[in-house]
Parts: C-alpha cells; structure tokens; sequence
C-alpha cells in the first residue's frame, strides 16, 4: 500500500511538474501542485548532476528532515515536489530549512502566523497550548 504522504508515481511528478507552480532559488527547485486532497504530500528527487550517491542520499535527507520540521506551518492540500541542486551538499540542516521556508513563503503555502505568534509572546502561547491540552 502507498504512503499517503509521499510522491512516489511517475505520473505524479509528471503533473507537478507540468501542472504545479515553479520556485528555485540557489539550492532548491520546489513544484507546488494544487489537489483536492487534505494533506500534503512530498516528493523528493537528486539528479546524478549533485554528485555521486552519498551526495544525493545527504541531499535528501536534509530535505525531508527540513520538511519535517516546517510541516506544521504548511498549508494542506498539495503536492510538492522538491528538487535538490548542487549547492544544497554544503548546506547544514538548519540552512537547508531557512532555504525551503523561504521557497514556501514565495509559494504562499507557509502559515507564518504560528511562528510570529510564538516569537512574539513564547510565554503566552505555552500557557494558552497547556490550557488546550488541560481542556481536552
């Protein structure tokens, strides 16, 4: 059965690609593809042009890890497709997230709203998270 939160068809990287909104900055080229769906779902790809395999395989770590942690603030309901350029392998994860967080702000699909709010205010936003957790 597939994982509903991964690309892994050819055709579903075909239609991003074809159908979807192109970003690119140095590091990254995202494909953002509009669906009917509720969630998000992720798809990965590291040409040979970044290098040999442990190159890639970095690559893609890095992204999925940065994915994991911008998740939350992602808007739901597409496909992104996230392609890893050359630069990327000098990246630290940390980098790479800043990177892809400003791709998805340009894409509109970043909620930045939770972010600020917690910048502003960290105290607040724990308390009013605890009253949440005590509430249900």
């Amino acid at each position: 059965m597939q994982d509903p939160t991964k690309l892994k068809k050819r055709w579903e990287f075909q239609r991003a690609y074809q159908k979807g909104s192109k970003y690119w900055n140095r590091y990254f080229v995202i494909y953002v593809y509009h669906t009917r769906f509720n969630y998000l779902r992720l798809g990965i790809t590291a040409s040979k042009k970044v290098g040999k395999s442990v190159q890639r395989n970095r690559v893609k770590r890095l992204i999925r890890e940065a994915f994991r942690q911008l998740r939350p603030r992602l808007k739901t309901g597409y496909d992104i497709v996230v392609v890893g350029r050359t630069p990327a392998c000098q990246l630290t994860c940390h980098e790479a997230e800043g990177r892809l967080s400003d791709l998805f702000r340009k894409a509109s699909i970043l909620n930045d709203s939770t972010r600020k709010a917690e910048e502003e205010h960290p105290r607040a936003t724990l308390q009013a998270s605890a009253k949440r957790h005590e509430a249900a």
